[in-house]
């Protein structure tokens, strides 16, 4: 189902991303050449389902709650139609509390089964990742389908959410680690609906960044100084490398890591702006809640872009420092560690 450019290292999305009566839906259409009894059966069998979904803890049942355990991550909801074997419609929430409507359609055609996947969401958090997602687990079901165990020893998944992001001029919402000059370092990229300009001064001016991240000062000049005013304690840190409208780099220390700086940049993508954070980490972190804290503020940086109002929520950045802990534990990797 991945479909590899002649670059052989790149993926290309197999699913489409479509608006409708302003929603996002995700689509999906495989043609399988099995019965559709048989896929039917991957998607009602629990101990199918087990094999390329995770593992559901009852049936499904139209107007019953579920519970999926997917490899240390999980989702619920509840099932809204049954039809065997024809159609499975449910609720879905994960872990992050992000809500869409999942729907499966088995239908005859060519020999074999049509097998029509949709996904509707209100919102873009998480599409690109979640796009990504649902093409690898759909990969998981076709090699189910023919006998043989999904194959996980590759990362498809990075690169189908890049290419999902360019394919459909979305961003990715996570963040991820690396390394720089050895050591780690807490990466986003994301996707602003601004100019250049405008993300840069919600960036620089101190009555905009007091609006997504804290109030403060910031001398816009190598050797400056700047200042963050969060509700429980006060950051102070230098500017070290200024270059107007595109980069700006300055020293952190904070609860999280005493030991850091921040970089940012900026970069035209026709009407938007690439946003690319990148928090080296010299010291001991708690790169989990980082990477929460990063990911809570930049979200609220779009929000304030869109014109709308910032609402901090603590159940927000409680379930993001979850999510991070699960995907990357609570600091770096041992080779990654300073």
């Amino acid at each position: 189902m991945t479909t590899l450019t002649p670059d052989a290292d790149k993926v290309i999305p197999t699913g489409r991303i479509e608006r409708v009566d302003g929603d996002y839906v995700l689509a999906f259409d495989l043609q399988l050449d099995y019965p559709r009894s048989f896929i039917w059966s991957l998607l009602t069998e629990r101990e199918k389902v087990a094999k390329w979904l995770g593992i559901l803890l009852d049936d499904w049942a139209v107007g019953h709650a579920y519970e999926l355990d997917m490899d240390g991550g999980s989702a619920s909801g509840t099932v809204l139609q049954f039809n065997p074997p024809l159609s499975l419609q449910i609720t879905w929430e994960d872990e992050l509390g992000d809500e869409s409507l999942i729907e499966w359609r088995v239908l005859e055609s060519a020999g074999g089964t049509l097998l029509q996947f949709r996904a509707r969401t209100e919102s873009t958090d998480f599409l690109t990742e979640g796009s990504a997602g649902w093409q690898t687990i759909l990969e998981g079901l076709e090699a189910v389908a023919a006998g043989r165990n999904p194959d996980n020893s590759t990362d498809r998944w990075t690169p189908l959410r890049d290419a999902y992001s360019r394919e459909y001029s979305l961003s990715p919402s996570m963040g991820s680690l690396r390394q720089e000059s050895g050591h780690p370092a807490v990466h986003f990229d994301r996707l602003l609906d601004a100019d250049r300009d405008t993300v840069w001064s919600a960036l620089t001016e101190p009555e905009q960044f007091a609006r997504w991240l804290a109030p403060g000062e910031l001398q816009l000049q190598a050797g400056g100084a700047m200042r963050l005013d969060f509700p429980n304690y006060s950051l102070d840190g230098d500017v070290s490398y200024v270059l107007n409208g595109q980069a700006l780099e300055y020293s952190w220390s904070s609860p999280e890591v005493q030991e850091s700086s921040v970089h940012w940049m900026l970069s035209s993508a026709g009407s938007k702006t690439l946003l690319q954070l990148n928090h080296v980490v010299r010291s001991p972190a708690k790169l989990d809640l980082l990477l929460a804290k990063w990911h809570d503020r930049l979200d609220a940086l779009a929000v304030l872009l869109a014109r709308g109002e910032v609402h901090p929520s603590a159940h927000r950045l409680d379930a993001l420092t979850r999510f991070y802990r699960r995907a990357v534990g609570t600091g770096a990797p041992e080779d990654q560690r300073s």
